[in-house]
């Protein structure tokens, strides 16, 4: 149902969060919360690469993923 690649790069939110950015973070903890765990491509994206929507890639993960 949810695009993984849309929360990893593309995500307005998730993106930003992981980056850093407070009011993200702060929006991202209420989305988590209010939907028991992200939204669709939040958890399709924990389905394929074993990392909750808030949380960076490992580098193992990430230089699988650039080799797609």
């Amino acid at each position: 149902m949810g695009d993984p690649e849309f929360c990893e790069s593309k995500c307005p939110i998730c993106t930003r969060a992981r980056q850093g950015n407070r009011l993200a973070r702060f929006f991202q903890k209420m989305e988590m919360l209010l939907t028991f765990g992200g939204c669709p491509h939040g958890r399709a994206r924990q389905r394929k690469y074993g990392v909750r929507p808030n949380e960076v890639l490992p580098a193992e993960k990430a230089e699988r993923r650039c080799e797609r």
